[in-house]
């Protein structure tokens, strides 16, 4: 495959010795076995990956890599190709019929997995799962249950384990600064700041090329606005993930909840007036990161973790944005939508030859040891002392830029244990973690934490195979509206003729499904 970056982590005595001095046998263990994958003395068996790293990883001769190889006794070959097109790779890699030991696939769950495991391309791991003792007790029932396939009940795919997410926005403190101006709560606030930022000339270069907000999307052809506006929804009570109830305390398909068309009547207001990206139909996926660290635009979608994370992009993030609450609603309610904390899943191909090996290795993925070396890397090369109590870490500024080049939460087998992360990313000194403390506990006591189930009911989960061609032109006539380019009365008509008669039936066992769920 084309842009491929390919690393053998078994990388000899020679790299491990270099730091070996600073190094302990490895990053702090307590919390969890390794399964036995380090004890035993078996010949390591060699295992291939295909997973989605950061571009600022080098995964040529990586340290971590390479200590991961040999706590867990395997040779790992990782291929991570560019993140920003890992989807597209994705698919091209399950087309070849060349697989790897270990594919992750940012979707968990999603209908692309439901017909690679329809197509026999995926190990069904029901029957093994019990001899793997991290997994059980790492990943919850709850979430086992969650990846069960639709179509025959079966586990093809082990969570990847993650913290909370708490989704609000980021915003340009710098900006509202300037502007004499505080971070909205309301959509009347958020208007009003949306307009000083594409108008009042926010970042002082005299011209107007600023804009309030941007989307993005992790494929193009689908609509970027219900992958990014989670904050902006909640203004409207509209829940963008299925399992939530509308206002009237009822389940439906979000095409007929209250705040649909209010929601996208706003977007249309916004583009209106040339306060949103003009190229957010367009952006693949953290282009609008990337536009927000270039003062093109001032707000984007954001977790209690982003300012911080976005220190490696930015080196001032800390003191340039600062995190929000989602939007209030009429009611006063600011809506925070909380579903299962995975973070997409590892799959083994039926034609690996080494399916409990990549278990055991998956299971050794799921300890204290693992995840703090994924996360905090090695003692002496990025960072000199840890204290998993309290999340604390030493680093000189040398150990800090050796980190983000090295490692990363994108690179944990399971992102969280027993829900709780290594570290808060980047919040490195008793300031930075300062800030991302009180930016989240005022955060908190504005929302309404509405915890979310899964969803499996098979024929919403699989609208997008079902009825493709009905799926795109959906998204595109909600473009269009935004756009303009057709009138409200047009677009509901679409939905009246054509889009709830093909759901009509995916929707009934939908409200059925989450009725009984409820009882």
């Amino acid at each position: 495959m084309e842009n491929k970056r390919k690393v053998g982590a078994i990388a000899g005595a020679t790299l491990l010795a270099v730091f070996a001095a600073g190094c302990s046998t490895g990053p702090d263990s307590s919390g969890g076995s390794n399964g036995g994958a380090a004890s035993g003395k078996n010949e390591p068996v060699t295992l291939t990956m295909f997973n989605r790293v950061n571009a600022q990883i080098a995964v040529d001769n990586n340290p971590v890599l390479a200590e991961a190889g040999r706590l867990a006794n395997v040779k790992l070959s990782l291929e991570a190709p560019p993140i920003n097109n890992y989807n597209d790779k994705l698919q091209v890699l399950m087309a070849s019929g060349d697989l790897p030991d270990l594919i992750y696939n940012w979707g968990g769950a999603d209908s692309n997995m439901e017909t690679w495991a329809k197509n026999g391309l995926l190990t069904p791991l029901d029957d093994k799962i019990a001899q793997y003792p991290n997994l059980t007790k790492n990943i919850t029932k709850e979430m086992w249950e969650g990846v069960r396939s639709v179509n025959d009940g079966k586990i093809y795919i082990v969570p990847r384990t993650n913290i909370v997410n708490h989704w609000g926005y980021i915003i340009n403190q710098t900006w509202l600064d300037k502007l004499n101006l505080k971070a909205p709560t309301t959509l009347d606030e958020f208007t009003n700041v949306c307009k000083a930022f594409a108008q009042n000339d926010p970042d002082g270069n005299g011209k107007a090329d600023t804009y309030c907000l941007s989307f993005s999307n992790p494929t193009l052809g689908s609509n970027t606005i219900w992958n990014a506006s989670y904050f902006l929804a909640s203004a409207f009570s509209l829940p963008i993930v299925s399992g939530a109830k509308d206002t009237d305390g009822n389940y439906k398909i979000k095409e007929k909840m209250s705040g649909y068309i209010p929601f996208l009547t706003y977007l249309k207001k916004l583009n209106d007036e040339k306060l949103i990206d003009p190229e957010f139909l367009v952006n693949k996926i953290y282009v609008d990161q990337d536009k927000l660290n270039q003062n093109r635009v001032g707000i984007n979608i954001a977790h209690q973790y982003t300012v911080m994370a976005n220190l490696s992009k930015d080196k001032d993030s800390d003191k340039k944005y600062t995190y929000h609450a989602p939007l209030k609603d009429s009611r006063g309610i600011a809506s925070d939508w909380v579903t299962q904390a995975t973070w997409g899943g590892w799959m083994i191909p039926k034609s690996s030859k080494n399916v409990d090996e990549a278990l055991k290795f998956l299971d050794w993925g799921n300890t204290a040891e693992a995840n703090t070396l994924f996360q905090i890397g090695i003692k002496g090369l990025t960072y000199d002392s840890y204290d998993p109590a309290t999340k604390s870490i030493s680093r000189t500024a040398d150990q800090t830029t050796k980190l983000v080049s090295t490692t990363s939460t994108y690179m944990t087998i399971a992102n969280a244990i027993d829900g709780e992360p290594a570290l808060i990313e980047n919040a490195d000194t008793p300031e930075r973690m300062k800030i991302y403390k009180t930016q989240l506990d005022e955060a908190m006591k504005q929302v309404t934490v509405i915890n979310v189930p899964v969803v499996r009911s098979p024929k919403i989960l699989n609208l997008s195979k079902s009825i493709p061609d009905l799926m795109k032109k959906k998204d595109e006539q909600e473009m269009q509206f935004i756009l303009g380019k057709i009138s409200e009365q047009q677009f509901k008509d679409f939905l009246e003729k054509e889009w709830y008669p093909a759901t009509a039936d995916a929707e009934k066992e939908y409200i059925e499904y989450m009725n009984k769920l409820g009882k």
